[in-house]
């Protein structure tokens, strides 16, 4: 830990995450490193120690978010990492004394901290007890041999330059109007009308999920896990999702059933969730196990629909006051150490991201309420062109392509596959996303082009 004085506005600033006070002192985490300053109230030379955890647990992938989760002795730094069907984290406890162990809360969430410890519990909310619609939505969808089918009419693939002229303002690129389009990368599209809305009468079939009464939730785990790394698992006959320790009582907010819905209320209704809460004396220690079904439960008190962005607008008022105050230019750890996963896996993880542009000017089914079954349509792209620069941790797929509705012009989209600690970047929606950008129009605009090649 290395001592300085805490106004600074030198070249590296801490970027804080958030503020937590803790007796006579202020911890400020930086919202991506792993370094935290604590900061003695009343100032003076040596008012800054700084806290550093290079060498702490992360996830196998790149960290999309840090949250801190405060508590009366210090505060839990919870680094998250997404994918296409899930989550990781990992923690680390920080207080004024020092960094507690690092700890892997796998898939697991946060679902409350106190002076004793994280809660972390199931990952998925109460929506996920739920009645389905059946199927998969291919139930009746014959097998199609899209080489014999026939091709939409789709016009030429650029206007006719000679009477093209540049959208103006607000206008979109390709001029188009008529049907909307849901439609992506993949394989198949629908088109659909301003005029097609849903049938009224639809949500009263028979079968309708709405219809039907609460799906019961599942038993799951709660886990408390200490500063120390300690861990103490509670089972619960019910999905919780809040913890609160107060003392010697432990509330847990639980839900019973998955939220229900109103088949009378049409079908953009909103769920209605209803969950409650138990209490349980823990003097003698924290229980094994929990039974709802067997104690008072309580209805929970209702939640303020504005307590998020009171408390969004109360983290920024803390931050403001150490912006660009705190200096991490030559301090030791401030950074994360990097493990080299070597070539072969750095190369499948190249390969994983190229594979997701593979065929992305080939053409699609689409279906439409014109036609009588479904056509072959010309992809939206072409001449596609996928290339690799830079060398891990700074290796960069990059995506060159035309694109039917930006005309003369050729796109290119640069993708970076590790972050700085060498970690995969998750790019799993990547075409997804950039077929919404060009859609909606939200790229620079053409002027930005240098000879005719348009950064997105």
């Amino acid at each position: 830990m290395r001592q300085r004085d805490h106004v600074h506005t030198g070249a590296d600033p801490l970027v804080p995450l958030d503020v937590v006070t803790v007796g006579e002192h202020s911890i400020v985490p930086d919202v991506s490193r792993p370094v935290a300053a604590v900061v003695r109230r009343r100032g003076g030379r040596g008012a800054v120690r700084w806290l550093t955890w290079p060498d702490a647990l992360l996830p196998e992938r790149a960290i999309e978010e840090a949250t801190a989760w405060p508590t009366s002795t210090g505060v839990w730094v919870v680094y998250r990492s997404d994918g296409i069907d899930d989550e990781t984290r990992t923690a680390v406890f920080v207080g004024p004394g020092g960094v507690g162990t690092s700890v892997d809360l796998g898939h697991r969430s946060p679902i409350g901290a106190d002076a004793t410890g994280l809660w972390v519990g199931d990952p998925r909310d109460a929506s996920d007890w739920t009645h389905a619609f059946g199927g998969d939505g291919t139930a009746g969808v014959p097998d199609v041999d899209d080489v014999s089918l026939d091709w939409a009419d789709t016009g030429p693939f650029w206007p006719d330059p000679a009477t093209w002229t540049q959208p103006g303002p607000g206008e979109d690129e390709d001029g188009s109007g008529g049907p909307f389009t849901i439609s992506g990368v993949a394989d198949e599209e629908w088109t659909i009308g301003i005029d097609d809305v849903p049938d009224p009468e639809a949500s009263q079939c028979d079968g309708d999920p709405r219809s039907l009464p609460p799906v019961r939730t599942g038993p799951t785990d709660v886990e408390r896990i200490g500063p120390d790394g300690t861990r103490h698992a509670v089972h619960v006959d019910h999905f919780v999702d809040r913890v609160v320790l107060d003392g010697d009582d432990l509330t847990l907010r639980f839900h019973r059933t998955g939220p229900r819905s109103d088949p009378d209320a049409g079908p953009f209704s909103s769920p209605v969730y209803e969950p409650e809460t138990v209490t349980v004396d823990v003097s003698s220690g924290l229980p094994d196990t929990v039974r709802t079904e067997e104690l008072q439960a309580l209805p929970a008190t209702p939640e303020d629909d504005d307590e998020w962005e009171r408390e969004v607008v109360a983290r920024e008022r803390r931050r403001a006051r150490w912006t660009d105050r705190l200096d991490l230019a030559g301090v030791p750890g401030a950074d994360w150490s990097r493990t080299d996963p070597g070539g072969t896996v750095v190369e499948r993880q190249v390969a994983r991201l190229r594979a997701q542009f593979t065929g992305l000017d080939r053409p699609v089914l689409s279906w439409s309420r014109d036609t009588d079954g479904p056509m072959r349509r010309r992809s939206d792209y072409r001449d596609v062109e996928v290339t690799v620069e830079g060398d891990w941790p700074e290796t960069v797929v990059v995506v060159a392509f035309e694109h039917t509705s930006v005309p003369f012009l050729r796109l290119r989209r640069r993708y970076r596959v590790h972050d700085d600690t060498g970690r995969p970047r998750d790019w799993g929606y990547a075409t997804v996303h950039l077929d919404e950008d060009i859609g909606s129009g939200h790229i620079p605009p053409r002027s930005a082009a240098v000879d005719g090649v348009l950064d997105i």
